[in-house]
């Protein structure tokens, strides 16, 4: 009973820190919105690209096209061009196709799958998206080799007996936009997570009145917003692209299969720049008064002298980066792994068990760098403050020499979202190292014994956010509270009366 007494007490402290006041109400609400909103789309978003993705994975597995064979696009300057590439062969790449070539399209035959690789007897049922935006039609779909080792894709209807033939270079040319739907999938259950992350922030800053946990949420807006103007452009750019190597008359595939997709995706994209752009705006406001009403209240308990206000601002600077730090660490690793398991690069990489036992000492180790970091900054424990430093220093080491992995720099250079995720994990960690550095510089020099002593009072207020309050008339405003608290030894379980 007294377990329940005291979830029951928590959790009417954590209603009171939300309901505190309007800013923190509508603090809550918004994010809670956006969360909610931004969610969805980005569900919507990955329907979208599961949906066409599924179609060209139909295709290429079809086409009995190798597994280490995949398509990078080279056009520069108002050209479109294609190169088709093979880690496994000495020159790894050759010249595919280029918009307007006057020579036929061919395959070179170090790319066309041996004869004892082939299943003439693959075939499958489909639910396939038509790229008109047409209602989705039950298809079977079988492959049909040819003398050379290369396989045709016969689409049949089973409603109306339709069917079209799919040749191999169409098949080769839609390598391209299968892995960029594969990459936007992984970018979409990503950015699903993010936004998680960022209600867990809000709430965080919210119920521990945390002024890190609310400045790492403006900055995680500022990053979100711009990644997401970043991408809705990298929509109509990979539209065009698909455009001239795909739908038009002198293509290899001249098949319209995609205007419907970027007309939904793009759509979708906009209304999520638009509620990012929103969501930083209000978040900034709000952030802005909450972090005056929390250091207002912070300092108002005990007031820091000058030098001490100075170190609490690296000691801000190496929470903030922290936090900032632990979600795209994460999300970079979980990318790159996902990359080694089912990306192109999986059946050339031959060093996949050392990428294999660095992720997985980074993840074993990812959660105590962080409990490490935020307590011994804030106990001033040198012991532990030299761990977390050192961790850093391995972290950053570590995945600095991965860009000496050709692998490693493909996928950093190809793939847009898991550079930028990258690059950010990169300059949190050297952050949260230099603010740490400088804080164990400070040690004994007070802040700890201020951090202390703030929050005691803090703890005691959260307790006691069910003990009696005063309801008290100010002159400038008509209902606020003033709370009257006793900093003496509190029994959280002792009956509560007078409640205001």
């Amino acid at each position: 009973m007294r377990l329940i007494h005291r979830v029951w007490q928590i959790a009417n402290a954590v209603y009171l820190r939300i309901t505190l006041n309007w800013v923190t109400l509508s603090f809550f609400a918004l994010s809670f919105l956006y969360f909610s909103a931004q969610g969805l789309l980005q569900s919507f978003m990955y329907s979208a690209d599961d949906a066409w993705g599924a179609l060209t994975s139909d295709i290429v597995a079809h086409a009995q096209i190798n597994w280490t064979v995949f398509a990078q696009y080279t056009g520069r300057h108002g050209t479109y061009s294609l190169e088709l590439c093979n880690h496994g062969d000495p020159d790894p790449c050759v010249h595919f196709f280029t918009e307007g070539q006057s020579e036929p399209v061919t395959i070179p035959s170090r790319f066309l799958p041996s004869f004892d690789q082939r299943d003439a007897s693959l075939q499958s049922s489909a639910l396939w998206i038509l790229g008109n935006s047409s209602p989705s039609q039950d298809l079977r779909i079988s492959s049909q080799p040819r003398p050379d080792g290369s396989s045709d894709v016969v689409i049949s209807s089973t409603v109306n007996n339709m069917s079209m033939t799919i040749d191999p270079v169409c098949s080769y040319t839609l390598l391209y936009p299968h892995a960029k739907l594969s990459q936007a999938r992984r970018e979409d259950q990503s950015l699903i997570a993010y936004q998680f992350w960022l209600f867990g922030l809000a709430v965080f800053a919210l119920v521990f009145e945390s002024i890190p946990h609310t400045l790492a949420l403006v900055i995680a807006r500022v990053t979100i917003t711009g990644w997401s103007t970043y991408s809705l452009w990298r929509s109509m750019n990979i539209d065009d692209r698909l455009h001239h190597i795909i739908q038009d008359v002198d293509t290899p595939c001249h098949l319209d299969l995609f205007s419907g997709y970027f007309d939904k995706r793009i759509k979708l994209q906009i209304a999520d720049l638009a509620l990012h752009c929103t969501a930083l705006f209000i978040s900034i406001f709000l952030s802005w008064r909450l972090y005056l009403m929390y250091r207002t209240h912070t300092f108002s308990r005990v007031g820091p002298p000058k030098n001490v206000l100075r170190m609490y601002r690296y000691f801000l600077a190496v929470l903030v980066s922290i936090q900032l730090s632990l979600f795209v660490l994460v999300t970079a690793l979980a990318l790159w792994v996902d990359q080694l398991l089912h990306g192109p690069i999986r059946k050339f990489s031959s060093r996949t068990p050392v990428y294999g036992a660095t992720f997985i000492l980074t993840a074993v180790m990812l959660i105590p760098w962080l409990t490490m970091g935020w307590f011994s900054v804030r106990r001033e424990w040198r012991k532990m403050t030299w761990a977390f430093l050192g961790t850093s220093c391995f972290f950053i080491f570590t995945w600095t020499m991965m860009f000496y992995s050709p692998v490693y720099r493909f996928t950093f250079i190809d793939w847009p979202f898991f550079g930028c995720v990258t690059v950010t994990a990169f300059v949190s960690l050297i952050f949260s190292t230099v603010f740490m550095f400088i804080c164990r510089h400070n040690y004994g020099k007070g802040l700890a014994q201020w951090l202390y002593i703030e929050d005691a009072f803090g703890e005691d207020e959260f307790v006691a956010d069910l003990i009696p309050t005063q309801v008290t008339e100010t002159p400038h405003a008509s209902k606020s509270l003033t709370l009257t608290l006793t900093l003496s030894h509190l029994d959280p379980f002792k009956d509560v009366e007078g409640m205001a």
